[in-house]
């Protein structure tokens, strides 16, 4: 995923910010588990298999990924080291 970029609105995805993007979204599904983020979850993979150099993610499925991003993001420090792309890559697309 590395060389696809993320659009979302006028959030353009910061260069390599999607490396650990896949991973990121398959680990929220682990901890969330709802419904809702599973269903969202699927179209954003869905998007990134058929991706030739970006994905878009409509404003209305971010807005749904926020909470689940964010807790995801606050568990991570006992998880990783001093820097780890997944952390990179969530606080790049929460940031916008």
């Amino acid at each position: 995923m590395g060389g696809v970029n993320i659009y979302c609105g006028s959030f353009v995805g910061n260069d390599k910010s999607g490396t650990k993007f896949e991973t990121v979204l398959n680990e929220v599904v682990a901890q969330d588990g709802s419904d809702k983020t599973r269903q969202i979850v699927l179209v954003v993979m869905e998007s990134i298999n058929d991706a030739e150099d970006h994905i878009l993610i409509s404003a209305e499925d971010a807005e749904q990924l926020i909470v689940p991003l964010t807790e995801y993001v606050q568990r991570l420090p006992g998880d990783i080291s001093t820097f780890d792309m997944r952390e990179y890559c969530v606080e790049r697309i929460l940031r916008n």
